[in-house]
């Protein structure tokens, strides 16, 4: 079976993030573990499910007729991943308490690290 790459980044990164998130917590840090961890899952599940909309949709479309199908697919996708990223960091924020931001800015930006290395591994 046909395995995207941006859904095997996915769960590359999620992966990655909970060995490092236990990994913390067995130090005696669970604070940062989960802020961590938390920091990791917005990244990945947007990433996730923009993978899915565009390679598993309902509709997929392909060759040069369905060109302009395609752009608007990967336009849907792309919003609905910024929109799930601006509404998971809101929901953390607003309710996860004790949390520590920084570390949850910094396993983000990691992650996102990650994909775009992955990316350019998976493209050669």
């Amino acid at each position: 079976m046909y395995k995207p790459p941006v859904l095997v980044i996915a769960a590359v990164q999620l992966l990655l993030v909970s060995l490092v998130s236990a990994a913390l917590h067995f130090c005696g840090k669970p604070v940062i573990a989960l802020s961590a961890f938390i920091g990791g899952v917005l990244c990945a599940l947007p990433n996730a499910y923009f993978g899915f909309r565009v390679f598993h949709g309902e509709r997929r479309h392909s060759g040069a007729r369905a060109a302009g199908q395609v752009v608007e697919s990967f336009y849907h996708a792309e919003t609905g991943k910024f929109v799930l990223t601006l509404v998971g960091f809101a929901a953390v924020f607003a309710a996860v308490r004790p949390l520590n931001a920084a570390t949850v800015f910094i396993s983000y930006g990691l992650c996102l690290l990650v994909q775009w290395l992955l990316a350019a591994r998976l493209v050669k």
